[in-house]
């Protein structure tokens, strides 16, 4: 995932992917057991997905303007 994804099918593959990894951590956390530290990291990764994603939705209405 470290390369650049500059085109519509490469950045829904970065997403996919991301969503993927996120329910894997997700996954291996044990509720009874979930810290605020492992909360509050679950919620940095999907902040960090969302500010990815409204890039690649930018990209891809200027994308549509064209």
């Amino acid at each position: 995932m470290g390369k650049a994804a500059n085109n519509r099918k490469d950045q829904f593959t970065y997403v996919k992917n991301r969503i993927r990894m996120l329910n894997q951590v997700v996954d291996s956390m044990d509720e009874q057991e979930i810290s605020f530290e492992d909360y509050q990291r679950v919620l940095e990764m999907v902040e960090q997905l969302q500010l990815k994603m409204n890039r690649f939705k930018k990209d891809w209405e200027i994308e549509r303007e064209r």
